[in-house]
């Protein structure tokens, strides 16, 4: 199991975590740390744990922001990719009809030509 050591707002933390994780912790645990770093400027040194529960909003409150603009825009590609779909599905009814309709021609030519030859 591996270890970590952070540094919160001047306060040493040290953490568990599993092997081959550490970078990962230490990169998180110095975002965590700017951020109470930038909220302890804004409001000063109101105690670590609101320290630590703003910063835990904020940022859970950024984490909601991308999901929600992340779901607006799987919505509009899905309505994207419906309307291509739907465009490209009468496309191709409109081509099925006009082959359709140019066999039907060329059947009624052949027709007439037998009829000829026959006559």
């Amino acid at each position: 199991m591996g270890k970590v050591n952070l540094e919160i707002n001047g306060r040493k933390y040290s953490l568990g975590c599993d092997d081959g994780e550490e970078e990962r912790l230490t990169r998180l645990g110095e975002k965590l740390d700017a951020r109470v770093r930038d909220l302890a400027d804004q409001f000063g040194q109101i105690g670590d744990v609101r320290l630590l529960v703003m910063a835990g909003i904020t940022m859970t409150d950024e984490m909601e922001e991308m999901r929600e603009d992340m779901e607006g825009q799987a919505e509009t590609a899905t309505a994207d990719l419906r309307r291509e779909s739907e465009d490209a599905i009468a496309a191709a009814q409109k081509s099925e009809i006009t082959a359709s309709d140019a066999l039907a021609d060329a059947a009624r030519r052949i027709e007439r030509l037998a009829e000829k030859l026959q006559g």
